[in-house]
This record gives C-alpha cells, sequence and structure tokens, in this order.
C-alpha cells in the first residue's frame, strides 16, 4: 500500500466470518506470512502491498466451503496453489485456515489411496503445503505423505556399479497408477522441497535427480526421460530437453525455500537466475514454453518471483509492474463489469480483459482467471510503492463551467490503477514507471460553487476543490 497511508480494511474480516458460518474454521487461523527466502528477498526493496493483498481477497472470495471449484467438482491442486500463494500475504491466515480444513480431510482424494494410486508430484505438493499452513505433513489428513512420497521416490542401489540403471534414477519420483505414470519435473522439485524439510534421507538423491535435469544454458526442462534411458539428464538441443520455464522457476523457487545450501544447488541456482534474466523482455514479461507458449501473467509472475527469490530485484520489479498492468481495478465513477471482481487478474491483457470490462468475466472463464490469480499473487510481491504520499493538485484555483482544467496526481505507485474524478467526467490513470506525477485534464460542470477534484485507488483517495461560475 502507499507508504505511512492506512491499510486495506474490512476484507480479511468479511472472509473470516464468511468461512466461519460455512464450518470451515475449527482452529486458530493458521498465520498468512511471507517466508523467510522471501522476507530476506524483499528485506532492500520498497515494494507496494496493495496488488498482492486484493488478488489474495479475491481469490479467497472464490473459494466454495475452502476449496476452488471447476466444471469437474474441487480443484485440489488449484486449490494448493492458491493456499500457498496466499500464505506469502500478510493478514490472510483465516484464508489459509479454510482451505486447510477443508483440504486436510479430503487429502486422498488428490493424493491416491497408497495402494493400487498414489501420485508423486501431489504428494510432494501436498506435503509442502501442509507445512505451510503450519501442519505436520507426516500426520496429514490421517496419512503421512512424506512416508508416502519417499515410496515413490526411486532408491539409490546399495551398489550403484552393479546396478547402473537403478542408480541413473535413484531419487527420481513415480505415480503408482493404473492410469500410467505422469510425475515431471515440476513435481520433482516439490519433493525436494518436502523431502528437505522433512529431513529424509532420500532428500538428497531427490535433490540430484531433479538437479540433473537442468541443462547446460541453466534452465530446467518439464519432462523426464524414459524410466529405461541410461543417462536421465537434460541434454541441450535434444528433443525432450526443451527449455520450459514455469518449470525453470518453480525449480528454482522450491530449492530456494527447500534451505538447502549445498554447493551444487547454489550453482544451479545462479545459472538458473542467469536463463531467467536472459529470458525475460524490456517489458518485464515472460512467455511460455511448448505448444502454443505466449507472453501471459502465470509465466510471468512465476519468473519474476523466482528473481526475486535470487535478489534480482530489477528484474523482480518488471515482472511484477508487468503483471499489475493486467489486474483491472476499476470502481468508483470509473465501474465496469469488472468492479465486483477487484483483484482478480487477467491471463493475458487482450481481447479477454476488454470483454471481461463489458460483460464481466463469463462463467467458462472464471477458472482461467482463478489460474492467473494464483500465480500473479507471487509476482506481485515484488510490486514498486509509490515515492510518497497519495495527493491530488488543480492547476487553477477557480475556472469556469464547461473548462476543462487540468489536475495533477502525485503518489501512485508504478502501474497502480485510479480513478481521477469530478462531477460529470472521469479518467482512469496508471501510474508510471519512474512514479512521477500524472498530469490529467477534467471538464467542470455548471453551477456556481466549489468543486471537489477526487482521485481514488483500490485503497486510498486523495482530494482538492476549486471554485466553479458558470
Amino acid at each position: 500500500m502507499h507508504q505511512s497511508l492506512k491499510p486495506i480494511r474490512g476484507a480479511a474480516v468479511a472472509l473470516s466470518t464468511a468461512a466461519l458460518a460455512a464450518g470451515v474454521l475449527v482452529a486458530a487461523p493458521a498465520s498468512a506470512d511471507p517466508s523467510a527466502a522471501l522476507k530476506s528477498a524483499r528485506a532492500a526493496v520498497n515494494t507496494d502491498s496493495t496488488p498482492s493483498t486484493i488478488a489474495a481477497q479475491w481469490l479467497g472470495g472464490e473459494l466454495t466451503n475452502g476449496l476452488l471449484v471447476g466444471t469437474s467438482g474441487p480443484d485440489f491442486g488449484l486449490t494448493i496453489d492458491a493456499g500457498m500463494a496466499i500464505s506469502t500475504v500478510s493478514g490472510q491466515g483465516a484464508t489459509v485456515t479454510a482451505i486447510n480444513n477443508a483440504l486436510e480431510p479430503r487429502i486422498a482424494d488428490y493424493v491416491g489411496d497408497g495402494t493400487k494410486e498414489s501420485y508423486a508430484g501431489a504428494l510432494a505438493k501436498a506435503a509442502s503445503f501442509a507445512r505451510t499452513a503450519k501442519k505436520n505433513p507426516t500426520s496429514y489428513g490421517g496419512i503421512n505423505l512424506v512416508t508416502r512420497l519417499e515410496e515413490r521416490t526411486a532408491d539409490v542401489p546399495k551398489d550403484p556399479a552393479a546396478e547402473p540403471q537403478a542408480a541413473a534414477i535413484a531419487g527420481r519420483i513415480f505415480d503408482k497408477s493404473e492410469s500410467g505414470n505422469f510425475a515431471n519435473v515440476v513435481g520433482q522439485s516439490y519433493a525436494v522441497r518436502a523431502l528437505t524439510l522433512a529431513n529424509s534421507a532420500e532428500a538428497g538423491a531427490a535433490r540430484d535427480f531433479l538437479l540433473k535435469q537442468q541443462c547446460t544454458s541453466g534452465y530446467f526442462r518439464l519432462k523426464f526421460d524414459k524410466a529405461d534411458v541410461p543417462s536421465q539428464a537434460c541434454a541441450e538441443g535434444v528433443a525432450g530437453s526443451e527449455a520450459d520455464a514455469d518449470a525453470t522457476a518453480l525449480a528454482v523457487i522450491n530449492l530456494v525455500e527447500s534451505g538447502d545450501k549445498s554447493q551444487g544447488v547454489q550453482a544451479a541456482l545462479a545459472k538458473a537466475g542467469t536463463w531467467l534474466a536472459a529470458r525475460q523482455r524490456k517489458s518485464g514479461a515472460f512467455r511460455s514454453s511448448g505448444t502454443g507458449a505466449q507472453i501471459n501473467t502465470n509465466t510471468t509472475a512465476l519468473g519474476g518471483y523466482a528473481l526475486g527469490l535470487l535478489q534480482n530485484r530489477e528484474g523482480a520489479q518488471k515482472a511484477a509492474l508487468w503483471v499489475r498492468k493486467n489486474q483491472p481495478v476499476d470502481k468508483y465513477k470509473c465501474r465496469t463489469a469488472l468492479t465486483k471482481d477487484t483483484g482478480a487478474v487477467a491471463y493475458r491483457k487482450d481481447r479477454t480483459m476488454g470483454d471481461a470490462k463489458t460483460a464481466g468475466i463469463p462463467a467458462g472463464a472464471r477458472d482461467e482467471w482463478r489460474r492467473a490469480t494464483s500465480q500473479a499473487i507471487l509476482g506481485l510481491q515484488f510490486a514498486p510503492a509509490s515515492k510518497d504520499q497519495l495527493r491530488i493538485v488543480s492547476v487553477r484555483k477557480q475556472a469556469r463551467a464547461g473548462e476543462r482544467v487540468q489536475f495533477r496526481v502525485f503518489g501512485l505507485a508504478p502501474s497502480e490503477s485510479a480513478c481521477l474524478q469530478v462531477k460529470g467526467d472521469f479518467v482512469r490513470v496508471k501510474g508510471k514507471k519512474t512514479g512521477d506525477k500524472i498530469v490529467r485534464k477534467l471538464q467542470l460542470p455548471a453551477g456556481n460553487q466549489r468543486r471537489v477534484g477526487l482521485v481514488k485507488t483500490s485503497d486510498d483517495e486523495a482530494r482538492t476543490s476549486l471554485r466553479v461560475r458558470n
């Protein structure tokens, strides 16, 4: 929020009350505070908490009895993504608790029954969330998620020379499922995080296998080789080892959050950070990988957050500014059909957002907005703050009715949306990257009286006045 100004009020309390009414808050709210890694990364950066807070509040409002529900029922994976992102936002502990209390009793629906079905990536992500929610992953919903994850992690053979293929896949995660094995590098990165934080004996092997998935340029690929391939390592320029920006960013995030300070991990993080920085566009955006690759808020937010955790504050702030442009805040006289969804982040700032401003977010597109917002919360953690307090100045003390008079707005954070208004006229404005003043003209209404010029953001306002004569 703006420095030294009032915080956002009411939304967190309202959400907590709603959650209690739904019967999902049965314990004291979990804490929702930045992790030690995020606190360290933000220590020397003056950031604006408003965009991540309103995004977290919107996403919390999308929960149905503590879960995000799609057309096919509860989406446990997306709910965990949302919970882990919201947990980085101060003051949102009630929402994290609501998610946890809804998820924990149904965790088997997500991770499998442990006999015929046991999903490694889901186990890893669930264990990571449990710890984020201040719960014990070894007894989460009656399941020892760590033990089950260890069961899905290939063991290091006693004699690697005698079992070269077993040695090649040591530490790799595998699904056990009648539907097949869909474990990948993203799940592997969550496994490293979960196993390391649990002090598992298998954490080192899981970490070493993850590091094999990094190519020489610094990126991580998304998919593993088939289990019978001898090398099991990323091979740049070879089919199956294509660069993946999302997988790279998530590998960085999970390695940092694992707390592993080993030389190999630090070297891998440095290489990945260099690759991500080189891939970032001048606008701050990142393009996704694979078929249909495009610039979007998901990839940009993850890439920016990863850069931020690696102390690349310039790259993190550039990404945050680009993501914030995709967070419409159309309120007051600048209202649109998206006003009721203030805080939501669009996947792309294209026709989708324009249509939503006119007709609102269609039911069929709501899932896309939820997915974009759950990742955007992370990237918005590094949105730069305003230089000073919000204020507005009229360049004239009096004017004629119908005249267009210049107003100057100070204290908008870069890319922050605001509504500049006077009775009968308004204009939408966004903070400049430089944080400098915004200059706009408004037409004055009729009537011999003093009129008020207002500038309003999502959480603050400032005003000035001038005499108007017919």
